[in-house]
């Protein structure tokens, strides 16, 4: 995996383990979540869409996660807004745009989640050159 790669892997996944998530409690296979998916549940987005950034049972593929994390974050689940956010502040599967990043980190933090507010005060501070 390159470096760039796996620097944004670590990034989605530590938003994982922040908010205490494992993408492979609930349901345990990539066509299962898929059903589950365009069935409306945002959770079932949000695993598959890592399961792509990681390219576990799945083909890596930033752009396909980029999709469903905003799909999942549509459907008001913060871990996909924030993993989105980690896709446009390393410009992984999408432009790499440090605004978009904010926004979503921004729906993270709106949803009471504090490493949402984290996130956005960090890349805020960043943005603003302190």
């Amino acid at each position: 995996m390159p470096p760039h790669s796996l620097l944004l892997s670590l990034a989605v996944v530590s938003a994982l383990v922040l908010v205490d998530v494992n993408p492979s409690e609930a349901i345990d296979t990539p066509q299962q979540l898929k059903l589950a998916c365009e069935k409306g549940d945002a959770t079932a987005c949000t695993s598959l869409g890592m399961l792509h950034v990681e390219g576990e049972g799945v083909e890596q593929n930033n752009f396909q996660a980029a999709a469903l994390f905003r799909k999942a974050c549509d459907g008001g689940d913060a871990l996909g807004c924030g993993s989105l956010g980690f896709l446009y502040e390393y410009g992984g599967g999408v432009r790499q745009d440090n605004a978009e990043a904010l926004k979503y980190f921004g729906k993270v933090c709106d949803l009471k989640v504090q490493v949402g507010c984290d996130n956005y005060a960090r890349l805020k501070l960043i943005m603003d050159g302190r």
